[in-house]
C-alpha cells in the first residue's frame, strides 16, 4: 500500500534531515515575517546544530516521496499541558492539510494544549481554530506586536443524542440522500464503521456530502472524475471536529457496505447501519470524533437494536481497509461495553 504521508518525530541523527528542517524553518519564517509586514520575528533555530540540540519535541510531516513538508515544535506548559511553540509549513505545501495533521498527532492523548500566534497570521489562527483551539486572550508584545493566546481543552463530557420517530438524530445536521431504499427485513443488528475523505486525505470540505447527494462535480478535483458516477451513501458522517451529519434515516437502507459478508450472511447493507468517520488509514482520528461516535453507537444500540459493531475491513477483507490501523477499537469498546470489533 502506498503511504501518502507520514507523521513522526524528527530524526536528529541525520544531517540531511536536519538540513531540510532548517531550510523549511527559514522559508516558513520568511513568509510569516512578510505577512507581518517585515516584523523582525524571532527565529526558533539559527542552524542545524540548534535543531539537533533543541530541548523541544519536534514532529515532522513527510509526503509519499519522504520530502519534509511541515514541523511542529512543542514543550510542556507550567500546568503540564502541551505548549505548541511553533508550527511551520513549507510555503509550497500550504493548503495541503499539513498543519492539521501535525496538530492531530500532537494532541493525541493530551488533555490540554496552548498555542500563541500573531493576530495578523490569519493562516495559523484558522488552523488552530479548525483543530478546536479557542482564543483565550489578546495582548501585545513589548514592541507592540499584537498577539493571541489560544487554548485547546479535551471535552470528556457525555454527549446526549436522541432519535426521533422517523429515524433521524435530532442533534445531527440532516442532509437526506436519495441513495437509499427499504430494508428487506425488519432487524438491523449490525453497525459498520468506515472512514472517508474527499478529496483523499483532505478534511473539512463538502465533498462527502456532495458524493452522498449525487452532486459531486467531476471537474472540481481529478479524483472526483473517477467517483462522481457512484450512487452511495451512509447513514452518518462524523467530521474531525465531532460534528454529526445524517444522510439516511435509520429506518432506511443506505448503500455503504458493497460486496460484503458477516457471520455467513452476505450483502451487509441489508441488515446494517453505516457510520463514516472523516479520516483515512494513515493517521489517528480525533478525540471529538470518538466522543460523538461513542454517543451515537450507544444510541443505536439502545434504539435500533444494534447487537454487533465491526469495521468495513472486517466485512470486506482484501477489498476494503477502513477504518484502518489507527482506529482505536479498545476505546470504542470501553464506551459501548462490549469487545470490539465483532467478526
Amino acid at each position: 500500500m502506498t503511504v501518502p504521508f507520514l507523521i513522526r518525530e524528527l530524526c536528529r541523527d541525520d544531517a540531511a534531515n536536519l538540513g531540510a528542517a532548517l531550510v523549511l524553518h527559514d522559508a516558513a519564517h520568511a513568509l510569516e515575517a512578510a505577512w507581518l509586514d517585515g516584523y523582525p520575528l524571532p527565529r526558533l533555530w539559527d542552524s542545524a546544530a540548534d535543531i539537533a540540540a533543541s530541548p523541544l519535541n519536534i514532529l515532522a510531516g513527510y509526503d509519499e516521496a519522504m520530502q519534509l513538508c511541515a514541523l511542529l515544535a512543542c514543550g510542556r506548559a507550567d500546568d503540564g499541558g502541551l505548549d505548541i511553540v511553533r508550527l511551520l509549513v513549507a510555503p509550497a505545501r500550504l493548503g495541503e492539510g499539513w498543519a492539521g495533521r501535525l496538530l492531530t498527532a500532537a494532541l493525541a492523548g493530551e488533555t490540554a494544549a496552548t498555542a500563541g500566534s500573531a493576530q495578523a497570521n490569519c493562516a495559523a489562527l484558522r488552523c488552530y481554530h479548525k483543530a478546536g483551539f479557542v482564543r483565550v486572550r489578546d495582548f501585545a508584545a513589548a514592541d507592540g506586536l499584537a498577539l493571541t493566546m489560544l487554548r485547546w481543552q479535551r471535552d470528556d463530557s457525555e454527549l446526549l443524542l436522541t432519535l426521533d420517530a422517523g429515524g433521524w438524530v435530532k442533534e445531527a445536521e440532516r442532509l437526506p440522500s436519495p441513495n437509499c431504499d427499504s430494508y428487506p427485513q425488519p432487524e438491523v443488528p449490525l453497525l459498520v464503521i468506515h472512514n472517508i475523505s474527499l478529496p483523499p486525505y483532505r478534511y473539512g470540505g463538502d465533498g462527502v456530502a456532495q458524493l452522498f447527494g449525487n452532486s459531486l462535480d467531476p471537474a472540481a478535483d481529478p479524483y472526483y472524475a473517477t467517483i462522481a458516477h457512484l450512487r452511495v451513501s451512509a447513514h452518518f458522517f462524523i467530521r474531525r471536529d465531532g460534528s454529526l451529519l445524517q444522510f439516511v434515516s435509520t429506518r432506511r437502507r443506505a448503500w455503504h457496505a458493497g460486496v460484503s459478508q458477516w457471520r455467513g450472511h452476505e450483502r451487509c447493507n441489508d441488515f446494517a447501519l453505516g457510520i463514516e468517520l472523516e479520516g483515512c488509514d494513515f493517521e489517528p482520528f480525533c478525540h471529538a470524533q470518538y466522543r460523538t461516535l461513542a454517543a451515537l453507537a450507544r444510541l443505536l444500540q439502545r434504539e435500533c437494536g444494534i447487537r454487533a459493531i465491526t469495521g468495513h475491513q472486517h466485512i470486506a477483507p482484501g477489498r476494503k481497509t477502513d477504518p484502518g490501523p489507527y482506529f482505536d477499537w479498545p476505546r470504542l469498546a470501553a464506551a459501548v461495553g462490549r469487545a470490539l470489533p465483532e467478526n
